[in-house]
């Protein structure tokens, strides 16, 4: 019997095993299905990295090979070797300091510009204008004048006659003169049809002198044919020659020529910031700040030095006290620590500082005496009387000294 059966059992036990393994086998390939991340393909190819990819063209592009400049590239060296070109031919040394500067403005230019800026500021302090017969104006004019003549600058319009001191004490002021409706001095009502527009002429120019009746702004600035002087500048210069230290720096900036580099600069640097910005893809605000601060600010400090040095020969050559100069600014560093306003940058700031400008006019003194030691003109003439403190103290245009807060620089 046992005989007859083994045959079959050892079919059924093949049966068994065979399904076993199907079993294990279908379950394999279930879990192989359900968990692919275990699956390791295999390949004979070499295995791929993650690699950055340059796309040629456009503000990636290498500049090392001209050869493969895109045509965008090429432009914008063409334009900025013309740029190169043209900036290079406008340059020009200041003949009174050596410095060199870009300006491709011309004198017509100028004297255009000077009759507009004339009008804009006759409109702009309409009101507070003191008329000529003032005795601020007087003093103010004898100083302006001095330093005009002494320097073959050209003359103030309308000049008044010498006026003594006696005379500037006793007069009574009866408001002569053209005022406008709101009681100021009006420029332009006194106007004849032959007049000169103001910054005409080389050493003949004529000048415009305004007074400003502000005792908030402690200010003085000069353009091409105008002289402004703010009555809050004055107890700050205290006297004259403190006065024409602050006028004489004014006076520096025209006879430089600064308002028309700092025209040409601005031009120059929009197209220079335009450039790089297209050049290096970056944004023009960007580019603009920057141009901003390593170009504009400094040469802007740099034209305030400037001005400083250039105030301090014309001031001596008037025979005016050299020392004032430095007096002055170490004046206005008080004020400024009495009236800090807002945190000062120098990186941001358009003008130097008052101690840095004040040390700088220390070390040019001894130049200053020089020069004056050599003018006959200027011998005797500082025992003159200086009415400058009582004609302030007569007018009663301003008041305490201590209640001025400055909100411009000069």
């Amino acid at each position: 019997m046992f005989a007859v059966l083994r045959p079959a059992v050892r079919r059924r036990t093949a049966s068994c095993l065979q399904h076993l393994h199907e079993g294990l086998a279908r379950r394999r390939i279930s879990e192989a299905i359900a968990k692919p991340n275990q699956i390791r393909h295999i390949s004979s190819s070499a295995p791929t990295r993650a690699q950055y990819v340059k796309f040629k063209g456009g503000h990636n592009s290498s500049w090392s090979n001209p050869s493969q400049w895109s045509t965008q590239q090429r432009l914008l060296v063409a334009v900025g070797t013309g740029l190169t070109v043209y900036y290079v031919s406008h340059l020009e040394r200041v003949p009174e300091t050596g410095r060199w500067r870009f300006i491709d403005s011309n004198p017509k230019m100028e004297t255009k510009l000077g009759e507009y800026m004339h009008q804009e500021l006759v409109q702009e302090f309409r009101g507070k204008i003191l008329p000529p017969n003032h005795p601020l104006t007087l003093q103010i004019r004898k100083v302006v004048e001095r330093i005009l003549t002494a320097n073959d600058l050209g003359h103030l319009k309308g000049s008044e006659p010498s006026v003594t001191l006696p005379q500037l004490l006793s007069q009574a002021l009866p408001g002569l003169g053209a005022h406008d409706e709101s009681g100021g001095w009006d420029p332009y009502l006194n106007r004849g049809a032959n007049d000169v527009a103001p910054g005409t002429g080389g050493g003949g120019r004529e000048w415009n002198l305004l007074v400003v009746n502000d005792p908030n702004v402690v200010n003085a600035m000069a353009t091409y044919g105008d002289i402004v002087v703010f009555t809050g500048l004055l107890p700050v210069t205290k006297d004259e020659q403190g006065l024409a230290a602050v006028i004489g720096h004014e006076i520096g900036h025209c006879v430089a020529r600064h308002t028309s580099e700092r025209y040409s600069r601005s031009r120059i640097l929009l197209a220079i910031t335009t450039l790089v910005a297209a050049a290096l893809g970056t944004d023009f605000g960007i580019a603009n700040i920057a141009t901003k601060l390593l170009l504009d600010l400094p040469n802007s400090r740099a034209q305030e030095l400037e001005a400083d040095l250039i105030g301090l020969r014309l001031c001596s050559k008037a025979c005016y006290d050299p020392r004032a100069a430095p007096r002055v600014q170490a004046a206005l560093a008080d004020l400024e620590r009495k009236h800090p306003g807002a945190l000062r940058i120098d990186l941001l700031a358009t003008h130097p500082k008052s101690d840095r400008r004040a040390q700088i006019l220390e070390q040019h003194l001894p130049e200053a005496y020089a020069m004056q030691a050599a003018s006959p003109a200027c011998a005797g003439l500082q025992a003159e009387l200086d009415a400058f403190r009582h004609a302030y103290g007569f007018s009663g245009a301003t008041g305490d000294a201590g209640q001025f807060e400055p909100v411009s620089r000069w």
